[in-house]
């Protein structure tokens, strides 16, 4: 096997749709773009056999004290299904000796399923989610009707009781808009954001879509989605707390959910929920019967979100495959002091 640099969107993005179509925006080529402009280093990487693309991976490489770094490949690395059987931790020990050549000390990743984690002879660490492993998927081959059907009752409610507030929800990108929203949002909730450079990158392609629900001309909740493949995923949100008894939030999901069907996506990703805890389960759960941990940091947004119906679907996490072993427990234990103090 060999690994082998990729220059061009299309054969980038066109391979990821034939061999995964499902694969996730922040595999595609327009998101390492993104990346780059806020000044991340960006790799795109080909695994051959047998004059074969067997896997891909888009790479962040991300610095280190003392001139190291390591590598990180969200939602990845894509491996085709057409491989030759078991040979996943061949593709992984390709590029990891590429990635040591990179000086690289460890490579996170955060793979679709479990076979690099119980087949690989290399040190791997489970390590904190980057990006979250549960979502929710909705089937938008549906008609409205059905749609609506399958959601919780108080979200059709919500939905309907927001449409009859006079609010005016337009699409049009505006970053001024989200920027002063999310700031109001990050107060409210106490999280800190992306610098405005990020959301800015962000909003300057066109995968990227806002919808915005104004009352009296005034915006009170914004949201952010990005298309890619077959699916249209839900990114960023924010809201005037001031106005939450408008429910606007419910009736811009609904939306996104249409535009998403006029699009011609055939999901909808609401991107991340509260992951699946075994034993402990919710008092109100949603349309798949999912528990998850009430104390848990998304377990209001979940709530949300499950209100709409969907599929959920869970990876197993994000993983540190560990290349220099001295140097990866230094930096865990850098990490840990600097925590404590």
């Amino acid at each position: 096997m060999e690994v082998k640099l990729v220059g061009q969107q299309t054969e980038w993005d066109n391979w990821l749709l034939q061999n995964d179509l499902t694969s996730s925006y922040l595999q595609s080529w327009h998101w390492g773009e993104m990346m780059e402009r806020v000044g991340q280093k960006v790799e795109r990487v080909q695994i051959w056999d047998n004059n074969k693309i067997v896997a891909v991976a888009q790479i962040i490489y991300k610095p280190l004290p003392f001139g190291w770094q390591y590598a990180f490949c969200p939602k990845g690395m894509v491996v085709s299904e057409s491989r030759i059987e078991n040979q996943e931790s061949r593709i992984y020990e390709t590029l990891i000796n590429y990635l040591q050549n990179k000086k690289c000390i460890f490579f996170r990743v955060e793979p679709n399923h479990l076979s690099i984690i119980n087949d690989s002879k290399f040190l791997i660490h489970q390590s904190i989610d980057i990006n979250p492993r549960t979502t929710a998927i909705l089937n938008l081959q549906q008609t409205d009707e059905a749609l609506l059907d399958a959601m919780r009752k108080n979200t059709r409610y919500s939905i309907r009781f927001a449409g009859k507030q006079n609010l005016v929800v337009k699409e049009e990108k505006n970053l001024a808009v989200f920027w002063d929203l999310l700031q109001q949002t990050a107060k409210h909730d106490n999280f800190t954001t992306h610098v405005k450079k990020h959301y800015e990158a962000i909003f300057n392609f066109n995968s990227i879509y806002q919808l915005t629900a104004f009352k009296d001309d005034i915006a009170i909740a914004t949201a952010v989605f990005v298309g890619f493949g077959n699916t249209f995923t839900y990114l960023f949100a924010a809201s005037d707390y001031k106005r939450h008894q408008l429910l606007a939030p419910y009736l811009l999901q609904w939306e996104a959910i249409k535009l998403g069907q006029k699009l011609g996506y055939k999901y909808y990703d609401f991107f991340g929920i509260a992951p699946r805890m075994k034993g402990v389960k919710s008092k109100e759960k949603g349309i798949s019967e999912h528990e998850y941990d009430e104390r848990h940091s998304y377990a209001g947004i979940t709530r949300f979100k499950l209100g709409f119906g969907g599929e959920v679907k869970e990876n197993p996490g994000t993983f540190d495959v560990v290349i220099g072993k001295k140097k990866y427990f230094l930096y865990k234990f850098l990490r840990w002091v600097r925590r404590k103090v």
